[in-house]
C-alpha cells in the first residue's frame, strides 16, 4: 500500500511539472493579455532557427514604429555594403603655395567624408583623448613649415552637403544629444555638456555652472527646476535664434554637478573654430576667415597632405547597437544613400527585396528610430535578422554588436536573475509609449530563436513595461 502511495505521489509530481510547462500559445496569451497592452498595437513574430519551425505569429504583418530596434537596419546594411573592415576618412588639404618664409598663400581645408565618430571619446585609441586630434592635425601643418595662413580655414561639407533635421522629429528631441542629424564633418559626437547645480528644496531654481566644450557661442535661458521625485526630466529647445537655447523641465535636487547633454547644431563650424584656435596657440596665425562650404569648385586645385581614418566599421556598428547611438545610425544611412544613389526608404526596400523579404508596408523616415512615422513589421525585422544570422558573411560581426541581457549596453539591467539573462542577444527600442525588442534568444534546449516584438501605444510606466517584457522572455526560454 505504501509502495502504491509513493508511486501515486511521484506520478502526481511529474504530472504537475508537465502541466506547468507552457506552450508557445500560453506564453503569447499571457503577454498580450496584460492590461497595459489592452489598447496597444502589438506585433510578435519568432522562428526557431535550429528546428526551422514557427514559434509566434501574431499581427506579424502590422507595420509599426519600432523605435531604436530600427538601428538593426542601417547597421546590417552597412556591414553588407561596405564590409566590416571599411574605414571612413577625413582629409586635410591646402590650395595655393607655401612661400619660403612659411606663409601659405591660399586656403587650409578640412574635407569631411562623413566619418560618424571623428574625434569621439568612444574611440580614443583612434583619435586620442580629449581634443588630441586637433594637435595631431596642427603638427601636420607644422610639418609643412606653415607659420602663417594668408587665406581662410575652410570646413568642406560638400560630400553630403547640408543635412537637414528630419521634418518628423519632434521639437522636444532635436536640440538634445539624441536628436543630431549629422554632418559630413561630425566632431566629438556633436555633443556639448551642461553642468547644473540643483537646489535643496522641491521647485528651487537650478544654476548652469559650466558649459563644455567652451567657445560654442550658445546662450541658455535656464528654466529647469529642482525636483524631489524625478532624476532627469530636462530638455533643451531651439529658439528662433540658432545660438539661443531654452532648457525646461526638472532635475534631481541636491546635486552639485548634474550633467545634461545637448546637440551641437553645426559641428563643422565648431570644428573649424577649434582647429583655428589650436593652430593659433601653436604660433600659426590666420590672416583670413573661418568658412564652411557645402559645394566645392573642382577647378580649384587642392593638395591633400594628411588623412585621418575612422575605426573599422564593425567597431562603429558595435557602438551603434550596444549603446543605441542615434548619430552613428543616421550617418550610416547617409553613406548607404550615397552608395545606392537612392533615398533612405528606397535603399532599404531595394536591398531587402533582393534578399527575398516582402517589403510591403515598409516606410522609413529615419535610421535611428526617433521618428514615430517609421513603419516596419515584425516579420520583416525577423527576415532581416534571419538573413544576417544564416547567410551573411558578416554574421559574427553583426551578432556580437547586439547587447546581451544582464551583461552590457542598453540591455545591461534587463532580465537580471531570470533564465533569459545571457541567453538573450537583442536590440531594444523605446520612445514615448513604444517598446520593442528584436534579436536572438537561446531556449533551454540550446535552440536559437530569432524574434521581433513591437508594441505601440501601451499605457504602462517604464518599470511596468520592462517587467512585462522580462516575464515574456523568461517564459520564452522554456518553450520547446
Amino acid at each position: 500500500m505504501k509502495r502504491l502511495s509513493v508511486l501515486f505521489l511521484v506520478f502526481s509530481l511529474c504530472f504537475n511539472v508537465f502541466s506547468q510547462t507552457k506552450t508557445a500559445q500560453d506564453v503569447l496569451n499571457d503577454f498580450i493579455s496584460q492590461s497595459e497592452l489592452k489598447n496597444a498595437s502589438v506585433s510578435v513574430y519568432a522562428e526557431n532557427l535550429t528546428t526551422n519551425t514557427l514559434v509566434f505569429d501574431y499581427n506579424s504583418n502590422l507595420a509599426l514604429a519600432p523605435a531604436s530596434v530600427l538601428k538593426l537596419v542601417p547597421t546590417s546594411m552597412a556591414l553588407e555594403l561596405f564590409g566590416a573592415d571599411y574605414k571612413f576618412k577625413t582629409e586635410l588639404a591646402y590650395s595655393g603655395q607655401i612661400s619660403a618664409d612659411g606663409t601659405l598663400n591660399g586656403d587650409l581645408y578640412i574635407i569631411g567624408y562623413g566619418d560618424p565618430c571623428l574625434g569621439s571619446q568612444n574611440f580614443t585609441s583612434t583619435y586620442g583623448k580629449d581634443f588630441e586630434i586637433l594637435q595631431t592635425w596642427t603638427n601636420e601643418v607644422k610639418n609643412l613649415n606653415i607659420k602663417k595662413i594668408k587665406g581662410n580655414i575652410i570646413a568642406d561639407i560638400s560630400y553630403f552637403g547640408e543635412i537637414p533635421i528630419p521634418d518628423d522629429w519632434i521639437w522636444e528631441d532635436i536640440a538634445n544629444y539624441f536628436g543630431n542629424q549629422g554632418s559630413s564633418l561630425n566632431f566629438v559626437d556633436n555633443l556639448y555638456y551642461l553642468h547644473f547645480k540643483t537646489g535643496y528644496t522641491n521647485g528651487a531654481a537650478t544654476i548652469i555652472t559650466k558649459i563644455e566644450p567652451e567657445g560654442l557661442g550658445y546662450k541658455f535661458d535656464n528654466q529647469v527646476l529642482s525636483s524631489s521625485t524625478v532624476w532627469d526630466n530636462a530638455y533643451i529647445y531651439y529658439t528662433a535664434d540658432k545660438n539661443q537655447m531654452q532648457v525646461k523641465g526638472s532635475l534631481a535636487w541636491k546635486q552639485d554637478d548634474f550633467v545634461v547633454k545637448g546637440s551641437i547644431r553645426e559641428p563643422e563650424r565648431y570644428l573649424v573654430q577649434a582647429f583655428s584656435q589650436n593652430l593659433n596657440s601653436n604660433g600659426i596665425s590666420l590672416d583670413g576667415n573661418l568658412k564652411v562650404i557645402s559645394a566645392f569648385d573642382i577647378n580649384v586645385p587642392r593638395k591633400v597632405f594628411h588623412t585621418t581614418y575612422s575605426p573599422k566599421l564593425s567597431d562603429i556598428v558595435d557602438y551603434t547597437n550596444i549603446r543605441s547611438f542615434n548619430l552613428y545610425a543616421e550617418m550610416l544611412a547617409h553613406h548607404i544613400m550615397k552608395k545606392t544613389e537612392k533615398s533612405w526608404n528606397e535603399s532599404v526596400v531595394e536591398f531587402w527585396k533582393k534578399k527575398s523579404i516582402d517589403t510591403d508596408g515598409l516606410e522609413l523616415s529615419d535610421a535611428c528610430g526617433l521618428s514615430r512615422f517609421n513603419a516596419i513589421t515584425t516579420k520583416q525585422i525577423v527576415g532581416m535578422l534571419k538573413y544576417m544570422g544564416l547567410y551573411s558573411a558578416n554574421k559574427d560581426k553583426f551578432f556580437t554588436s547586439l547587447p546581451i541581457a544582464g551583461t552590457n549596453g542598453t540591455m545591461s539591467r534587463f532580465c537580471i536573475g531570470t533564465k533569459a539573462q545571457n541567453r538573450l542577444h537583442a536590440k531594444s527600442g523605446s520612445i514615448a509609449r513604444v517598446r520593442s525588442y528584436a534579436g536572438y534568444i537561446y531556449n533551454s534546449n540550446g535552440d536559437e530563436i530569432v524574434f521581433a516584438v513591437v508594441v505601440n501605444n501601451h499605457s504602462a510606466n517604464s518599470y511596468r513595461i520592462k517587467k512585462i517584457f522580462e516575464d515574456f522572455f523568461a517564459a520564452l526560454v522554456d518553450i520547446e
